[in-house]
Protein backbone atom coordinates (compact mmCIF):
# COMPACT_ATOMS: atom_id res chain seq x y z
CA UNK A 1 0.00 0.00 0.00
CA UNK A 2 2.81 2.38 0.88
CA UNK A 3 4.53 1.61 -2.42
CA UNK A 4 1.33 2.34 -4.35
CA UNK A 5 0.88 5.65 -2.48
CA UNK A 6 4.44 6.72 -3.36
CA UNK A 7 3.78 5.77 -6.98
CA UNK A 8 0.74 8.07 -7.11
CA UNK A 9 2.72 10.96 -5.63
CA UNK A 10 5.52 10.42 -8.17
CA UNK A 11 3.03 10.26 -11.04
CA UNK A 12 1.39 13.53 -9.92
CA UNK A 13 4.78 15.22 -9.56
CA UNK A 14 5.99 14.10 -13.00
CA UNK A 15 2.73 15.12 -14.61
CA UNK A 16 3.13 18.60 -13.18
CA UNK A 17 6.60 18.91 -14.60
CA UNK A 18 5.43 17.86 -18.07
CA UNK A 19 2.54 20.34 -18.20
CA UNK A 20 2.90 22.79 -21.11
CA UNK A 21 1.85 26.41 -20.84
CA UNK A 22 -0.10 27.95 -23.72
CA UNK A 23 0.04 31.65 -24.57
CA UNK A 24 -2.14 33.41 -27.17
CA UNK A 25 -0.67 36.44 -28.96
CA UNK A 26 -2.20 38.97 -31.34
CA UNK A 27 0.71 41.21 -32.46
CA UNK A 28 4.45 41.23 -33.07
CA UNK A 29 5.37 42.58 -29.63
CA UNK A 30 3.42 39.90 -27.79
CA UNK A 31 4.92 37.26 -30.07
CA UNK A 32 8.50 38.31 -29.31
CA UNK A 33 7.76 38.48 -25.56
CA UNK A 34 6.33 34.97 -25.68
CA UNK A 35 9.45 33.66 -27.44
CA UNK A 36 11.64 35.19 -24.73
CA UNK A 37 9.62 34.07 -21.72
CA UNK A 38 8.22 30.65 -22.53
CA UNK A 39 10.00 27.42 -21.62
CA UNK A 40 10.58 24.18 -23.49
CA UNK A 41 7.39 22.37 -24.55
CA UNK A 42 5.22 25.48 -24.21
CA UNK A 43 2.80 26.55 -26.95
CA UNK A 44 2.26 29.90 -28.69
CA UNK A 45 -1.06 30.43 -30.47
CA UNK A 46 -1.01 33.24 -33.03
CA UNK A 47 -4.42 34.82 -33.58
CA UNK A 48 -5.60 35.87 -37.02
CA UNK A 49 -3.69 38.82 -38.42
CA UNK A 50 -0.48 39.95 -40.10
CA UNK A 51 2.73 39.75 -38.08
CA UNK A 52 5.72 41.53 -39.60
CA UNK A 53 9.30 40.51 -38.92
CA UNK A 54 11.37 37.36 -38.49
CA UNK A 55 11.50 34.72 -35.76
CA UNK A 56 14.47 32.89 -34.25
CA UNK A 57 13.48 29.89 -32.14
CA UNK A 58 15.97 28.62 -29.58
CA UNK A 59 13.58 26.58 -27.40
CA UNK A 60 11.64 23.37 -27.96
CA UNK A 61 8.24 24.99 -28.39
CA UNK A 62 5.17 24.79 -30.63
CA UNK A 63 3.85 27.73 -32.64
CA UNK A 64 0.34 27.30 -34.01
CA UNK A 65 -1.62 29.79 -36.05
CA UNK A 66 -5.32 30.36 -36.08
CA UNK A 67 -6.83 30.64 -39.56
CA UNK A 68 -5.45 33.77 -41.20
CA UNK A 69 -2.31 34.10 -39.07
CA UNK A 70 0.37 35.40 -41.46
CA UNK A 71 4.04 36.05 -40.79
CA UNK A 72 5.56 38.46 -43.33
CA UNK A 73 9.32 38.79 -43.46
CA UNK A 74 11.25 41.89 -44.61
CA UNK A 75 12.46 40.19 -47.84
CA UNK A 76 15.82 39.66 -46.16
CA UNK A 77 17.15 36.53 -44.48
CA UNK A 78 15.05 33.58 -43.32
CA UNK A 79 11.56 34.33 -42.09
CA UNK A 80 11.77 31.63 -39.38
CA UNK A 81 15.06 30.15 -38.15
CA UNK A 82 14.87 27.10 -35.88
CA UNK A 83 17.96 26.30 -33.83
CA UNK A 84 16.37 24.12 -31.13
CA UNK A 85 15.32 20.48 -31.25
CA UNK A 86 11.68 19.34 -31.17
CA UNK A 87 10.05 22.49 -32.55
CA UNK A 88 6.62 22.45 -34.21
CA UNK A 89 5.39 25.09 -36.68
CA UNK A 90 1.75 24.61 -37.64
CA UNK A 91 -0.96 26.38 -39.64
CA UNK A 92 0.88 29.60 -40.50
CA UNK A 93 1.12 31.53 -43.73
CA UNK A 94 4.73 32.59 -44.25
CA UNK A 95 5.99 35.11 -46.80
CA UNK A 96 8.90 37.41 -47.60
CA UNK A 97 12.29 35.69 -47.37
CA UNK A 98 15.50 37.08 -48.78
CA UNK A 99 16.45 36.33 -52.37
CA UNK A 100 18.60 33.33 -51.32
CA UNK A 101 16.90 32.40 -48.04
CA UNK A 102 14.04 30.29 -46.78
CA UNK A 103 10.60 30.64 -45.34
CA UNK A 104 11.65 28.17 -42.62
CA UNK A 105 15.30 27.22 -42.04
CA UNK A 106 15.82 24.34 -39.61
CA UNK A 107 19.11 23.57 -37.83
CA UNK A 108 17.69 21.58 -34.90
CA UNK A 109 16.56 17.96 -34.89
CA UNK A 110 13.09 16.38 -35.00
CA UNK A 111 11.11 19.40 -36.15
CA UNK A 112 7.47 19.12 -37.21
CA UNK A 113 6.42 21.52 -39.98
CA UNK A 114 2.81 20.93 -40.99
CA UNK A 115 -0.19 22.53 -42.62
CA UNK A 116 1.59 25.79 -43.44
CA UNK A 117 1.42 27.94 -46.58
CA UNK A 118 4.71 29.37 -47.82
CA UNK A 119 4.55 31.97 -50.60
CA UNK A 120 6.96 34.55 -52.01
CA UNK A 121 10.05 32.86 -50.57
CA UNK A 122 13.21 31.54 -52.22
CA UNK A 123 13.33 28.09 -50.59
CA UNK A 124 10.21 26.99 -48.80
CA UNK A 125 11.70 24.78 -46.05
CA UNK A 126 15.42 24.04 -45.56
CA UNK A 127 16.55 21.20 -43.27
CA UNK A 128 20.30 21.19 -42.74
CA UNK A 129 22.71 19.00 -40.77
CA UNK A 130 19.93 17.56 -38.64
CA UNK A 131 17.67 14.50 -38.55
CA UNK A 132 14.25 13.08 -37.84
CA UNK A 133 11.91 15.73 -39.25
CA UNK A 134 8.27 15.52 -40.28
CA UNK A 135 7.22 17.85 -43.12
CA UNK A 136 3.52 17.34 -43.79
CA UNK A 137 0.57 18.98 -45.51
CA UNK A 138 2.23 22.23 -46.53
CA UNK A 139 1.53 24.35 -49.62
CA UNK A 140 4.77 25.76 -51.02
CA UNK A 141 5.74 27.93 -53.97
CA UNK A 142 8.72 30.20 -54.69
CA UNK A 143 8.88 33.78 -55.93
CA UNK A 144 6.35 34.51 -58.65
CA UNK A 145 8.12 37.65 -59.87
CA UNK A 146 10.25 36.61 -62.86
CA UNK A 147 13.10 38.94 -61.87
CA UNK A 148 13.87 36.65 -58.91
CA UNK A 149 15.38 33.17 -59.13
CA UNK A 150 13.36 30.35 -57.67
CA UNK A 151 14.56 28.05 -54.90
CA UNK A 152 13.40 24.58 -53.88
CA UNK A 153 10.15 23.70 -52.16
CA UNK A 154 11.71 21.43 -49.53
CA UNK A 155 15.51 21.25 -49.41
CA UNK A 156 17.23 18.57 -47.31
CA UNK A 157 21.01 18.74 -46.84
CA UNK A 158 22.40 15.95 -44.65
CA UNK A 159 18.99 15.53 -43.03
CA UNK A 160 18.43 11.75 -42.70
CA UNK A 161 15.42 9.93 -41.28
CA UNK A 162 13.00 12.60 -42.47
CA UNK A 163 9.43 12.13 -43.72
CA UNK A 164 8.13 14.56 -46.35
CA UNK A 165 4.47 13.77 -46.96
CA UNK A 166 1.27 15.13 -48.49
CA UNK A 167 2.68 18.50 -49.51
CA UNK A 168 1.53 20.51 -52.54
CA UNK A 169 4.49 22.20 -54.26
CA UNK A 170 4.34 24.17 -57.51
CA UNK A 171 6.42 26.58 -59.59
CA UNK A 172 9.65 26.21 -57.65
CA UNK A 173 13.08 25.21 -58.92
CA UNK A 174 12.98 21.64 -57.57
CA UNK A 175 9.95 20.46 -55.65
CA UNK A 176 11.90 18.35 -53.14
CA UNK A 177 15.70 18.27 -53.25
CA UNK A 178 17.37 15.60 -51.12
CA UNK A 179 21.17 15.58 -50.79
CA UNK A 180 23.25 13.24 -48.60
CA UNK A 181 20.13 12.28 -46.67
CA UNK A 182 19.65 8.56 -46.02
CA UNK A 183 16.64 6.64 -44.73
CA UNK A 184 14.06 9.23 -45.76
CA UNK A 185 10.50 8.77 -46.98
CA UNK A 186 8.92 11.03 -49.61
CA UNK A 187 5.27 10.10 -49.95
CA UNK A 188 1.93 11.47 -51.07
CA UNK A 189 3.28 14.76 -52.41
CA UNK A 190 1.86 16.56 -55.44
CA UNK A 191 4.50 18.52 -57.36
CA UNK A 192 3.65 20.53 -60.47
CA UNK A 193 5.58 22.78 -62.90
CA UNK A 194 9.06 22.62 -61.41
CA UNK A 195 12.45 21.82 -62.90
CA UNK A 196 12.72 18.43 -61.16
CA UNK A 197 9.71 17.27 -59.15
CA UNK A 198 11.91 15.24 -56.78
CA UNK A 199 15.69 15.59 -57.04
CA UNK A 200 17.74 13.00 -55.17
CA UNK A 201 21.54 12.97 -54.94
CA UNK A 202 24.05 10.87 -53.02
CA UNK A 203 21.45 9.24 -50.79
CA UNK A 204 20.72 5.66 -49.76
CA UNK A 205 17.69 3.64 -48.66
CA UNK A 206 15.11 6.27 -49.54
CA UNK A 207 11.44 5.51 -50.24
CA UNK A 208 9.65 7.54 -52.93
CA UNK A 209 6.01 6.47 -52.94
CA UNK A 210 2.54 7.62 -54.02
CA UNK A 211 3.65 11.01 -55.32
CA UNK A 212 2.10 12.86 -58.26
CA UNK A 213 4.75 14.52 -60.44
CA UNK A 214 3.14 16.50 -63.25
CA UNK A 215 4.36 18.94 -65.93
CA UNK A 216 7.97 19.09 -64.70
CA UNK A 217 11.13 18.88 -66.78
CA UNK A 218 11.87 15.57 -65.04
CA UNK A 219 9.38 14.07 -62.62
CA UNK A 220 12.13 12.24 -60.70
CA UNK A 221 15.81 13.14 -61.08
CA UNK A 222 17.82 10.44 -59.31
CA UNK A 223 21.62 10.67 -59.20
CA UNK A 224 24.38 8.68 -57.51
CA UNK A 225 22.14 6.84 -55.07
CA UNK A 226 21.66 3.29 -53.80
CA UNK A 227 18.85 0.95 -52.75
CA UNK A 228 15.89 3.18 -53.46
CA UNK A 229 12.25 2.10 -53.46
CA UNK A 230 10.27 4.00 -56.12
CA UNK A 231 6.71 2.76 -55.90
CA UNK A 232 3.15 3.75 -56.83
CA UNK A 233 3.99 7.19 -58.21
CA UNK A 234 2.17 8.99 -61.02
CA UNK A 235 4.59 10.60 -63.50
CA UNK A 236 2.51 12.54 -65.99
CA UNK A 237 3.31 14.92 -68.86
CA UNK A 238 6.95 15.60 -68.00
CA UNK A 239 7.58 16.46 -71.63
CA UNK A 240 10.56 18.72 -72.29
CA UNK A 241 12.74 17.51 -75.17
CA UNK A 242 15.26 15.71 -72.94
CA UNK A 243 12.94 15.29 -69.96
CA UNK A 244 11.60 12.09 -68.44
CA UNK A 245 9.17 10.77 -65.89
CA UNK A 246 12.18 9.18 -64.17
CA UNK A 247 15.77 10.15 -65.05
CA UNK A 248 18.13 7.75 -63.29
CA UNK A 249 21.90 8.35 -63.35
CA UNK A 250 24.62 6.41 -61.51
CA UNK A 251 22.04 4.63 -59.38
CA UNK A 252 22.15 0.96 -58.42
CA UNK A 253 20.25 -1.84 -56.67
CA UNK A 254 16.89 -0.05 -56.60
CA UNK A 255 13.30 -1.20 -57.02
CA UNK A 256 10.95 0.62 -59.39
CA UNK A 257 7.46 -0.85 -59.21
CA UNK A 258 3.72 -0.15 -59.63
CA UNK A 259 4.26 3.32 -61.07
CA UNK A 260 2.32 4.98 -63.88
CA UNK A 261 4.44 6.66 -66.56
CA UNK A 262 2.05 8.50 -68.85
CA UNK A 263 2.50 11.07 -71.65
CA UNK A 264 6.14 11.86 -70.81
CA UNK A 265 8.89 12.41 -73.35
CA UNK A 266 10.60 9.37 -71.84
CA UNK A 267 8.93 7.20 -69.24
CA UNK A 268 12.27 6.15 -67.76
CA UNK A 269 15.75 7.16 -68.89
CA UNK A 270 18.74 5.24 -67.50
CA UNK A 271 22.36 6.28 -67.74
CA UNK A 272 24.81 4.07 -65.86
CA UNK A 273 21.94 2.49 -63.98
CA UNK A 274 22.79 -1.04 -62.88
CA UNK A 275 21.18 -3.96 -61.07
CA UNK A 276 17.80 -2.25 -60.77
CA UNK A 277 14.48 -4.10 -60.83
CA UNK A 278 11.69 -2.58 -62.94
CA UNK A 279 8.40 -4.44 -62.57
CA UNK A 280 4.63 -3.98 -62.41
CA UNK A 281 4.76 -0.52 -63.99
CA UNK A 282 2.56 0.91 -66.73
CA UNK A 283 4.08 2.88 -69.60
CA UNK A 284 1.31 4.72 -71.45
CA UNK A 285 1.48 7.14 -74.40
CA UNK A 286 5.08 8.22 -73.85
CA UNK A 287 7.31 9.20 -76.75
CA UNK A 288 9.71 6.55 -75.43
CA UNK A 289 8.65 4.01 -72.82
CA UNK A 290 12.14 3.18 -71.52
CA UNK A 291 15.49 4.37 -72.85
CA UNK A 292 18.58 2.55 -71.60
CA UNK A 293 21.55 4.84 -72.16
CA UNK A 294 25.23 4.10 -71.85
CA UNK A 295 26.51 1.52 -69.35
CA UNK A 296 23.02 0.64 -68.08
CA UNK A 297 23.38 -3.07 -67.47
CA UNK A 298 22.13 -6.04 -65.46
CA UNK A 299 18.71 -4.48 -64.94
CA UNK A 300 15.68 -6.78 -64.75
CA UNK A 301 12.62 -5.48 -66.63
CA UNK A 302 9.60 -7.76 -66.31
CA UNK A 303 5.83 -7.83 -65.71
CA UNK A 304 5.31 -4.30 -67.03
CA UNK A 305 2.58 -3.09 -69.39
CA UNK A 306 3.50 -1.02 -72.47
CA UNK A 307 0.60 0.79 -74.15
CA UNK A 308 0.65 3.22 -77.10
CA UNK A 309 4.21 4.44 -76.72
CA UNK A 310 5.78 5.76 -79.92
CA UNK A 311 8.90 3.72 -79.08
CA UNK A 312 8.49 1.04 -76.44
CA UNK A 313 12.09 0.40 -75.36
CA UNK A 314 15.38 1.56 -76.87
CA UNK A 315 18.91 0.87 -75.71
CA UNK A 316 22.55 1.64 -76.23
CA UNK A 317 24.24 -1.03 -78.33
CA UNK A 318 26.54 -2.35 -75.58
CA UNK A 319 23.97 -2.81 -72.81
CA UNK A 320 22.99 -6.25 -71.56
CA UNK A 321 19.70 -6.37 -69.64
CA UNK A 322 17.03 -8.97 -68.99
CA UNK A 323 13.43 -8.43 -70.13
CA UNK A 324 11.98 -11.38 -68.26
CA UNK A 325 12.28 -13.23 -65.00
CA UNK A 326 11.41 -16.85 -64.26
CA UNK A 327 9.71 -17.15 -67.63
CA UNK A 328 7.60 -13.99 -67.31
CA UNK A 329 8.23 -11.06 -69.64
CA UNK A 330 6.25 -7.89 -70.31
CA UNK A 331 3.05 -7.00 -72.11
CA UNK A 332 3.64 -5.10 -75.38
CA UNK A 333 0.55 -3.76 -77.09
CA UNK A 334 2.30 -3.86 -80.49
CA UNK A 335 3.17 -7.54 -80.11
CA UNK A 336 1.27 -9.78 -82.53
CA UNK A 337 -0.46 -12.69 -80.82
CA UNK A 338 -1.32 -15.89 -82.67
CA UNK A 339 -3.80 -18.56 -81.57
CA UNK A 340 -2.04 -21.84 -82.35
CA UNK A 341 -4.98 -23.91 -81.15
CA UNK A 342 -2.72 -26.37 -79.37
CA UNK A 343 -4.97 -26.87 -76.37
CA UNK A 344 -2.16 -26.99 -73.84
CA UNK A 345 -3.90 -28.14 -70.66
CA UNK A 346 -1.15 -26.73 -68.46
CA UNK A 347 -1.89 -23.21 -69.64
CA UNK A 348 -5.58 -23.01 -68.87
CA UNK A 349 -6.04 -25.77 -66.32
CA UNK A 350 -8.70 -27.65 -68.28
CA UNK A 351 -8.90 -30.50 -70.81
CA UNK A 352 -12.39 -29.74 -72.08
CA UNK A 353 -12.43 -29.92 -75.90
CA UNK A 354 -14.36 -26.67 -76.30
CA UNK A 355 -11.63 -24.76 -74.42
CA UNK A 356 -8.68 -26.02 -76.42
CA UNK A 357 -8.89 -23.38 -79.11
CA UNK A 358 -9.33 -20.42 -76.72
CA UNK A 359 -5.67 -20.28 -75.71
CA UNK A 360 -3.95 -17.21 -77.14
CA UNK A 361 -0.27 -17.98 -77.50
CA UNK A 362 2.56 -15.65 -78.44
CA UNK A 363 4.28 -17.45 -81.29
CA UNK A 364 7.64 -15.73 -80.98
CA UNK A 365 9.63 -13.42 -78.74
CA UNK A 366 9.03 -9.70 -78.76
CA UNK A 367 11.82 -8.04 -80.71
CA UNK A 368 12.61 -4.37 -81.18
CA UNK A 369 15.89 -3.16 -82.59
CA UNK A 370 14.60 0.32 -83.34
CA UNK A 371 16.89 1.25 -86.19
CA UNK A 372 15.28 4.69 -86.23
CA UNK A 373 16.56 5.36 -82.69
CA UNK A 374 20.14 4.73 -83.73
CA UNK A 375 19.69 6.91 -86.79
CA UNK A 376 18.52 9.81 -84.61
CA UNK A 377 21.51 9.29 -82.32
CA UNK A 378 23.76 9.94 -85.31
CA UNK A 379 21.50 12.53 -86.97
CA UNK A 380 19.46 14.34 -84.27
CA UNK A 381 17.44 16.36 -86.79
CA UNK A 382 15.59 13.15 -87.69
CA UNK A 383 13.74 13.39 -84.34
CA UNK A 384 11.14 15.58 -86.05
CA UNK A 385 9.85 12.37 -87.69
CA UNK A 386 9.27 10.58 -84.33
CA UNK A 387 5.77 9.21 -84.22
CA UNK A 388 5.16 9.59 -87.93
CA UNK A 389 3.31 6.78 -89.77
CA UNK A 390 6.51 5.87 -91.62
CA UNK A 391 8.46 5.36 -88.37
CA UNK A 392 5.63 3.38 -86.79
CA UNK A 393 5.55 1.12 -89.85
CA UNK A 394 9.32 0.76 -89.75
CA UNK A 395 9.22 -0.28 -86.06
CA UNK A 396 6.51 -2.84 -86.80
CA UNK A 397 8.46 -4.36 -89.70
CA UNK A 398 11.50 -4.76 -87.44
CA UNK A 399 9.67 -7.40 -85.41
CA UNK A 400 9.42 -9.72 -88.41
CA UNK A 401 12.41 -8.80 -90.58
CA UNK A 402 16.15 -9.23 -90.06
CA UNK A 403 16.96 -5.55 -90.55
CA UNK A 404 20.60 -4.85 -89.64
CA UNK A 405 20.65 -3.08 -86.29
CA UNK A 406 23.21 -2.33 -83.61
CA UNK A 407 21.09 -3.87 -80.89
CA UNK A 408 17.83 -5.76 -80.72
CA UNK A 409 15.78 -5.80 -77.53
CA UNK A 410 14.47 -9.31 -76.94
CA UNK A 411 11.69 -10.32 -74.58
CA UNK A 412 11.61 -14.09 -74.91
CA UNK A 413 8.45 -14.50 -72.84
CA UNK A 414 6.08 -11.65 -73.72
CA UNK A 415 2.73 -11.71 -71.96
CA UNK A 416 -0.44 -12.49 -73.85
CA UNK A 417 -2.55 -10.02 -71.87
CA UNK A 418 -1.82 -6.95 -69.70
CA UNK A 419 -1.14 -7.80 -66.11
CA UNK A 420 -3.39 -6.47 -63.38
CA UNK A 421 -1.36 -4.12 -61.19
CA UNK A 422 -2.60 -3.51 -57.67
CA UNK A 423 -1.96 -0.06 -56.27
CA UNK A 424 -3.14 1.92 -53.29
CA UNK A 425 -6.54 3.54 -53.57
CA UNK A 426 -4.93 6.97 -53.21
CA UNK A 427 -2.82 6.62 -56.33
CA UNK A 428 -5.59 5.05 -58.36
CA UNK A 429 -7.89 7.92 -57.46
CA UNK A 430 -5.36 10.67 -58.13
CA UNK A 431 -3.77 8.91 -61.05
CA UNK A 432 -7.07 8.92 -62.85
CA UNK A 433 -7.78 12.58 -62.15
CA UNK A 434 -7.71 13.46 -65.83
CA UNK A 435 -10.08 10.62 -66.58
CA UNK A 436 -12.23 11.83 -63.68
CA UNK A 437 -12.30 15.29 -65.24
CA UNK A 438 -13.49 13.69 -68.46
CA UNK A 439 -16.10 11.78 -66.48
CA UNK A 440 -17.32 14.97 -64.80
CA UNK A 441 -17.49 16.73 -68.15
CA UNK A 442 -19.43 13.76 -69.52
CA UNK A 443 -21.86 13.90 -66.62
CA UNK A 444 -22.39 17.63 -67.13
CA UNK A 445 -22.99 17.07 -70.82
CA UNK A 446 -25.41 14.23 -70.10
CA UNK A 447 -27.22 16.43 -67.59
CA UNK A 448 -27.42 19.27 -70.07
CA UNK A 449 -28.70 16.87 -72.73
CA UNK A 450 -31.34 15.47 -70.36
CA UNK A 451 -32.55 18.96 -69.44
CA UNK A 452 -32.73 19.86 -73.12
CA UNK A 453 -34.79 16.77 -73.96
CA UNK A 454 -37.06 17.42 -70.99
CA UNK A 455 -37.56 21.06 -72.04
CA UNK A 456 -38.36 20.06 -75.62
CA UNK A 457 -40.75 17.36 -74.41
CA UNK A 458 -42.46 19.82 -72.07
CA UNK A 459 -42.85 22.45 -74.79
CA UNK A 460 -44.18 19.84 -77.20
CA UNK A 461 -46.65 18.57 -74.63
CA UNK A 462 -47.79 22.08 -73.80
CA UNK A 463 -48.24 22.84 -77.48
CA UNK A 464 -50.17 19.60 -77.97
CA UNK A 465 -52.47 20.32 -75.00
CA UNK A 466 -53.08 23.87 -76.27
CA UNK A 467 -54.09 22.49 -79.65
Amino acid sequence: MKTFFLFLISLFFLNGIGHAEEMTVSNEKELQMALENLSDHDVIVMKEGIYKGTLTIDKSITIKGETGATLVGPNQGNVITINADDVTIENLQIEGSGSQNAGIHVNGNRSVIKNNKLYNVFHGIVLKNSYGHQIEGNVITSFQDEKFHKGHGVYLIEAPQTIVSNNYIYQSNDGIYLSYSNLCLLTGNQIIKTRYGIHLMDSEDVGITQNQLINNRNGLMIMQSLRLTIKENLLYENKTLEGAGLFLFDTFDSTISANIFKKNNKGIYFENGKRNEISFNEFIENDKGIELGKTSENNQIYLNNFFNNIQQVITDQDNVNSFNRDGYGNYWDDQTHIDLGLGNDSLNGTSEPEDRFLIETVAYAYKSGDVFYHLTADEPYLQIFSGSPAVRLWNAIEQFTAIPSKQFIIDEYPLQEPIVIERSQILEGNGNMHEEMDFVDGCLFAGFLSISFFTLWKLRRTKHESA
